[in-house]
């Protein structure tokens, strides 16, 4: 199992070069949920993940999962580095958008969200062989609740408080 990156860039990171004196901006590291835990009582459409899927994902491999706009494949703004499942069964990633234009509108706070794009391989019948994760989006709104970016330049930027007596153990 994957395990999250303490930190994505370091000083000598091509990436960070030529900053300042008209050089480009600093890229935008994020952390965030590409999809929550597994429904126990199973999928709420066929592009949602079982446990065994989010487990054994690595978005990070081949250079990374390309990080886009709204799903518009012409609109390439960073990569995912690492992916890893979470103590509660989500999936998580880290990534850095390279994009100017990008990394101000998710450091803005307007496209916060995360959208998973997944690829589903069926039979004739309709039944899923294959499931693979294409791309991830910055959204507006993302469809799967609570994928969020969470993270931002290690700064902590979205929290969720729960309440219940149930999740409290009272």
């Amino acid at each position: 199992m994957l395990r999250p990156p303490t930190r994505l860039l370091n000083k000598n990171s091509t990436a960070l070069r030529g900053q300042g004196g008209g050089g480009m901006p600093k890229p935008l590291e994020f952390w965030g949920v590409a999809h929550p835990p597994p429904n126990r009582k199973g999928r709420g459409n066929i592009a949602d993940l079982s446990a065994a899927e989010i487990s054994t994902t690595n978005m990070g491999r081949h250079g990374g999962t390309d990080v886009l706009v709204e799903h518009d494949h012409g609109s390439k703004v960073g990569s995912v580095r690492t992916s890893w499942e979470a103590s509660d069964g989500s999936l998580h990633v880290a990534g850095v958008i390279n994009d100017p234009e990008a990394a101000a509108n998710v450091r803005a706070g307007k496209m916060r969200g995360l959208s998973l794009g997944t690829s589903v391989i069926q039979d004739m019948s309709g039944n899923a062989l294959l499931r693979s994760q294409d791309e991830i989006s910055i959204c507006v709104e993302p469809r799967r609740a609570g994928c969020f970016i969470n993270r931002i330049d290690g700064q902590k930027v979205r929290s969720v408080g729960v309440f219940s007596n149930a999740r409290s153990g009272e």
